[in-house]
């Protein structure tokens, strides 16, 4: 169920990701990424209260709700704010390869347990073979999207763009092993309501900080700015946002469940045909077709696959 979820979020981002990029173009990163993180938080808190008449977690004690909180605060704040100064710098192709990086990471930082803390998770062959495959397969796509690279760039923006994108995918992967500690007690809706209070929080800091939260809320006084905004949240952060808490609250090792939330240019390759007219290459789709064996790799089970036959 939670590999289910978790590719299911890579689905849903995509799809919210072609309106995104489109936004982009006209509302500043940060500034889009505070909106769409707050737009969420009140669709997650109405669809919480219609369905349990409550609107924060019950059943979360202070140990939890701590371990959530700095999640939502390295993951939304720390590391988007890094992963859009990497786009800035780098550009996409590059930002995205080096932060294909996070599950790995992800698995190393779920893997070890030192006087009671971390989440003990084993590192096994098959987890090893699965990654791989589907981090390889997405990078393939990736690189093969982006075939002539990004524009070029100085030494030294170069060297600050690969910076801010190795901070993100360590950021990210540190929020996935954080969130599997903190949200072991309560709901994916739970788990992901409490990490958008504290990463709208931080994000609301940086923008307050540098005298641009005013600015921040302009595009929403624009009808069709707005429209378009509400519905890539909707999509991609809120059903996304909550898939990918499943994701990691039911997927058994942190690790399967960030690699499978992961795979998002996968899905990108056919919308991307579909609705923005882009070529796609023989070697994008062999990329996608070994990340689709690496899914299954990681998300079958043996045991059920051996009793077909």
């Amino acid at each position: 169920m939670g590999e289910l979820a978790a590719v299911a979020a890579s689905a849903v981002w995509a799809a919210a990701s072609l309106i995104f990029s489109r936004l982009g173009r006209s509302i500043g990163a940060l500034a889009m990424n505070l909106l769409k993180c707050a737009i969420a938080l009140v669709l997650l808190a109405l669809t919480l209260a219609v369905w349990d008449g409550r609107i924060w977690p019950a059943q979360a004690g202070a140990w939890s709700i701590g371990l959530l909180g700095v999640s939502g605060v390295v993951g939304l704040t720390i590391g988007d704010t890094a992963f859009f100064q990497a786009l800035s710098r780098i550009g996409a192709g590059r930002t995205l390869l080096l932060t294909a990086l996070t599950p790995a990471i992800t698995a190393v930082l779920a893997w070890p347990e030192i006087m009671g803390w971390g989440l003990g998770e084993p590192i096994t062959g098959r987890m090893l073979l699965g990654m791989t495959l589907t981090m390889g397969g997405v990078a393939w796509v990736i690189a093969e999207r982006n075939p002539d690279g990004d524009a070029d760039t100085s030494d030294d923006l170069r060297a600050a763009g690969i910076t801010w994108a190795l901070l993100s995918a360590l950021c990210q992967a540190l929020a996935n092993v954080l969130t599997k500690a903190g949200g072991a007690e309560v709901s994916a809706l739970d788990i992901s309501i409490v990490r958008l209070v504290f990463g709208v929080g931080g994000l609301a800091v940086v923008l307050g900080a540098t005298s641009r939260l005013v600015e921040t809320v302009e595009p929403m006084r624009q009808p069709r700015k707005a429209a378009l905004l509400v519905v890539a949240t909707f999509i991609g952060t809120y059903l996304g946002i909550w898939l990918s808490m499943a994701g990691l609250r039911y997927t058994e090792f942190t690790g399967i469940a960030s690699t499978l939330s992961s795979t998002s240019p996968i899905f990108v390759l056919p919308l991307a045909y579909l609705f923005e007219d882009e070529y796609i290459s023989v070697r994008a789709v062999a990329g996608a077709v070994l990340a689709v064996i690496g899914i299954g790799v990681l998300s079958v089970s043996w045991d059920a696959l051996f009793a077909l036959f």
